[in-house]
Order: C-alpha cells, then sequence, then structure tokens
C-alpha cells in the first residue's frame, strides 16, 4: 500500500504542475481569459458524457492493466505539448484536443483507482482511502507551490518535462501491483452494461443516497468556491499572501479530514458519523458568509474541506464494500455523472449571485445545501450504517 500511494502521489504532484501549466500556455497563445475558461470547460464535459462507458470498460477488462494503458497514454499527451512548442507547431487547437483526451483518460482512470482498492487493502478499506485522499490533497497543495517556484527559473515546456517523468513512479507502482482478476462477463452489449449498472444503482437506497448527497454538495461547494478569489478580492480586500494562505487552509482541511476518518471510523456508528460532518460543513460555510475577520474564509473553508474529505473516504469505503466487484466500475462512473453534472450549474448561479446579491448569500447558499445533505442522512438508509 505505501508504495502504491508514493507513486499515486508523486503523480498527483506531475498532474498539478500540468494544470499550472496548461493556463500560462493558452494565455500566452491567445492573451484570452475566456480561453482559460473555456479549456476547464472541455475538461468536465468528459465526466458526463464518457464516464458510463469507461464504467463499462472497466468492469469488463483487467483493471490494473487498462491503467498502465491510461497513463501511458497521459504521459505521451503530455510530452507532445513541449515538442510541439519545441517544433513552432504548437496552437490553441492541440491544447483543446490534449486536454479533452486527457480529460477522457483521466476520468476512466480516476474511477478505476477505487476499483483496484479492495484488491490490496483488504478489510482496511477505510484507512486506504483515506490514504489515497491524502496523498491527493498534499499533491494539489504543494504542487501549485512547486509550479509557481519553477516558472521562475524554468521555462514551462520544461516544467511539463517533470510532469511527464513523474508518470514513471505510478507506473512502475502499478506494474508491480498484484492483482486479481476479474471473473468473466456474460455477452452482452455495452448499452445494456451501462443500463445494468444504472439499475443497480438507483435500486440501492444507500448508494442512491449517498449519490444525491454528493450532488446536492457538488451544486453548493462550487457556487461558493469558483466564487472565493472574487470575494476575498472585492469584499475583504485580501492581499495576494493572504489569498494565498487561505487556499493553504482549505487543502490542510483537506489533509486533516482525510487522516481524521479514520480514527472517527473505528469510534462511531457511520450513520452517525455522517450528518455530524456535514453540519461541521454547514457550520463552516455560515462562518465565512458571518466572519468578520480575514481569516474567518480560511478557517470556513478548512472546517468545509475537512469534512468532506472525510465524507468521500466513507462513501468510497460503503461503496467498495456493498457494491459487487463486477459492478463496482459501472456503479461508481453513474454515480460520477450525477455528482459532477451539478458543478458547473453551482458554479454559473455563484457567479451571479456574486454579482446580483449581497456577498454573502453565495456562502448561505452553500450553507443550505449542507444542511439539506445532512437531512438526507437522517432521513435515509445511510442512518442504518
Amino acid at each position: 500500500m505505501g508504495s502504491f500511494l508514493g507513486g499515486y502521489f508523486i503523480s498527483r504532484i506531475g498532474d498539478a504542475l500540468y494544470t499550472f501549466c496548461l493556463p500560462l500556455l493558452s494565455y500566452r497563445l491567445t492573451g484570452s481569459v475566456l480561453v482559460m475558461s473555456s479549456l476547464f470547460a472541455v475538461s468536465v464535459l468528459p465526466v458526463i458524457l464518457f464516464a458510463p462507458f469507461a464504467g463499462v470498460i472497466l468492469d469488463r477488462f483487467n483493471r490494473r492493466r487498462l491503467m498502465l494503458a491510461t497513463d501511458s497514454a497521459r504521459m505521451v499527451l503530455i510530452a507532445l505539448i513541449p515538442i510541439l512548442e519545441y517544433y513552432g507547431l504548437l496552437a490553441l487547437w492541440c491544447l483543446y484536443v490534449i486536454a479533452l483526451l486527457l480529460s477522457l483518460l483521466s476520468t476512466a482512470y480516476d474511477i478505476a483507482i477505487f476499483t483496484i482498492i479492495p484488491s490490496f487493502s483488504g478489510k482496511e478499506l477505510t484507512r486506504a482511502n483515506a490514504g489515497v485522499q491524502t496523498a491527493g490533497q498534499l499533491a494539489d497543495m504543494l504542487g501549485p507551490a512547486i509550479a509557481g517556484g519553477l516558472v521562475s527559473v524554468l521555462t514551462i515546456s520544461s516544467i511539463l518535462w517533470l510532469d511527464v517523468a513523474s508518470f514513471a513512479a505510478i507506473l512502475y507502482v502499478l506494474y508491480k501491483l498484484p492483482y486479481e482478476p476479474l471473473k468473466d462477463m456474460a455477452p452482452s452489449s455495452v448499452f445494456a452494461d451501462i443500463a445494468q449498472g444504472f439499475r443497480w444503482l438507483i435500486r440501492s437506497p444507500v448508494q442512491l443516497s449517498l449519490s444525491v448527497q454528493a450532488s446536492i454538495g457538488n451544486f453548493g461547494y462550487s457556487a461558493a468556491y469558483a466564487t472565493l478569489t472574487y470575494y476575498l478580492i472585492t469584499t475583504l480586500h485580501l492581499p495576494t499572501g493572504q489569498i494565498g494562505l487561505t487556499y493553504t487552509m482549505l487543502a490542510a482541511g483537506g489533509v486533516a479530514g482525510s487522516l481524521g476518518v479514520i480514527v472517527l471510523d473505528r469510534h462511531f456508528r457511520r450513520g452517525r458519523l455522517i450528518p455530524i460532518l456535514l453540519l461541521i460543513g454547514t457550520c463552516g460555510f455560515m462562518l465565512v458568509a458571518w466572519g468578520h475577520t480575514w481569516l474567518a474564509p480560511g478557517i470556513g473553508f478548512a472546517l468545509v474541506s475537512g469534512c468532506n474529505t472525510a465524507w468521500s473516504v466513507l462513501s468510497a469505503s460503503i461503496r467498495q464494500e456493498k457494491v459487487p466487484p463486477a459492478m463496482l466500475g459501472r456503479v461508481l462512473s453513474f454515480s460520477r455523472v450525477l455528482t459532477r453534472t451539478a458543478i458547473p450549474a453551482g458554479a454559473l448561479l455563484g457567479g451571479w449571485m456574486s454579482g446580483a446579491l449581497p456577498a454573502a448569500s453565495v456562502f448561505l447558499l452553500a450553507a443550505g445545501a449542507k444542511l439539506i445533505e445532512a437531512g438526507i442522512a437522517v432521513v435515509s438508509p445511510i442512518r442504518r450504517l
């Protein structure tokens, strides 16, 4: 498990370097902020459109081999950017195509991560999921800082070569990872398999409740997160250093949540723990809305991030325990479609509210969404976990 987490952490650092460099490249090519935001939109679409097909593929074939192939393809696509730039062939359309293909591959890869965890974690699912979340949160916290420091001494293309190199770590770990192949599936059409996964999700009250929770929560969180920087600049008038510290506190809260949930899961029944976590997240958003110091957003979002991460660990463990291994890819993929579709809608609503309503209204909306999540946990079969 330790070697997997080490390789995953290095790979996620590389992902953070790419995420940092792509907007800079697009802006250097066009000077357009709209292009920068549209590249983000391109990266969200495959999650909604491709995830059900990715789930079928993951359930039909050896997931470890698919992850090896996926990461190899991602490594090649990243390498294309500095190669094309070196020969003077890098154009905006190249970035769109590469961003789209990378997002397609990453959609399958991200789902695959959670489908293979049961194969090497045994009964320690919560610990394994918490480890993956911790590695991801640390990479998200350190990656931008590393990239920001490298920009002053290296070209963007050189930084992307470091991302290419980071794939070697996870490829080596995946190659060495013991894996038990899935049982052969009965021949059927792709769409029949997709329908089977969808039916399994909607007929499982616990799994459906978790997905609805996540969808509502993502809607509120994306509205708040998308407007956080605007709020910090225009309402609180924070300097760059304090804005950076706010985001660092947010990431640190996620790390704390991924570590703390291991202990909490041992001492509390999940049916009680989940609504408590969601209520703490509600309080976090309320603190952002009503706090009068510059630290309030950082502390509030740290609480929200910690509770969200802990909830994610618990929900992943519940799915891995309850969903049959041969169905896990499809169930996770449909759950991801439901939960991710709400993100752009929430971000758009948050942007409108920031311009038309008092600044705190967006965070009160997010608090209300969290409160609804807690209500679902209390009235749905989640309470019996």
